[in-house]
This record gives C-alpha cells, structure tokens and sequence, in this order.
C-alpha cells in the first residue's frame, strides 16, 4: 500500500520501507540533517501508514486502547485512533466493545492520509497555512479544523519538540502536502522520514 503523497515523496529523494504492509518513507537520504530539521527548524512527513479507527456516537469519558495507541478525542462523540502500520486489526478488536446501536466503529485507515508537522517553527508554519489557532489546541489534544481551506482533524502532541498531526480526506492529500511543502521550505526546513521522526520520540 501506498500514501497519495508517495510519489511526490519520491521526487525529493525518499527511500521507502516496508511496513505492515505500507510502504513508509523512512529517510530522504541524510538522518542527521532530518533531525536536525526537527529539532531547529520545522520539518513535514508523510504518516498516511498510521492505522486509524473511526468512532462516533456515545463514547465512554475514557476509550481504553492497547499501549502505544493514541486517542484523538475529537468532541464528545467523536475520536479517531491512531496506530502503527498494519494495526488496524487490532485495534478494530480492542474498540469492538464499543460498537452498539448509538456507536459506529470504522476502519478509517484508507480514509484519511496523514501528514506531521514538527519542530519550534511549527507555529510559523500553521500561521502561514490556516486562520485557526493551534495555540487553542493543548498538548494531547485533538479538534476538527482547516487546513489550506480544507478540513481536518488536528492532533498534538508535544514531545522533545511540538508535533501536529493533520488528517484529512485522501482526495485533498497531495494538494495539502503541496502547500504545506511549499510552506515549510519557506521557512527552511525540509521532509524527512520515519527514522528522524522515531529519533527523536514519535511514535
């Protein structure tokens, strides 16, 4: 499987892997200057292989997953689970119990392509791409908003540096990645992979 954001990855030099049966850009040739992106600068990377689980409806205040899983509590009766490749599966079975009459649970995995922003000119960057305030989201949580006119779902996560990952439509991913790219070069920075990103704490 494959991101609708692979081959403009690859134009910029991506070594794809495999993984859970997607195919991840895992590095764009040089780790260190990735990191170095990520920690001084800001930096864009391609997480469409992320497993996600789409629930709506009547959620309990606390939705137990396995560890290592994230929940993007979107409002009330919204979230979207967040895995690693190939995860869907399990994660499916772990939120099985919560399926009924009043709640849907959805393998959103080919759905949604995702994309990470990372690095102190996150901010900067957001600034420059949409008129909502990233500052209004705390870390760990989750909300729905544009991006480049298109909606998303926002997701923080503050680690060694600040992390936002935006979901949106797989229809809308290139045109998102394009003007995100274009945004992030502005200010200097660069793609990189999930070997940098997982260097410096993503999960």
């Amino acid at each position: 499987m494959r991101s609708p954001m692979a081959r403009l990855s690859s134009r910029h030099g991506a070594v794809f892997v495999e993984e859970g049966g997607w195919e991840i850009p895992a590095s764009y040739g040089d780790d260190a200057t990735e990191r170095a992106a990520i920690r001084d600068r800001v930096a864009i990377a391609d997480v469409t292989a992320r497993s996600k689980v789409d629930l709506r409806g009547e959620l309990p205040a606390a939705v137990f997953v396995p560890a290592h899983v994230i929940v993007a509590r979107v409002s009330r009766e919204s979230a979207l689970v967040l895995g690693g490749p190939g995860a869907e599966g399990s994660l499916m079975r772990a939120a099985e119990p919560l399926a009924g009459p009043r709640t849907m649970v959805t393998d959103a995995t080919h759905l949604f392509a995702g994309l990470a922003l990372t690095g102190p000119g996150l901010f900067d960057a957001i600034e420059r791409a949409t008129s909502w305030d990233v500052g209004t989201l705390a870390p760990g949580e989750a909300t729905g908003a544009p991006i480049a006119e298109v909606r998303a779902v926002m997701v923080r996560r503050d680690l060694v540096v600040p992390v936002l990952e935006i979901y949106v439509a797989t229809e809308f991913a290139r045109y998102v990645w394009e003007t995100l790219s274009g945004v992030v070069a502005g200010l200097g920075g660069e793609p990189v992979g999930w070997q940098a990103l997982r260097a410096e704490g993503w999960r």
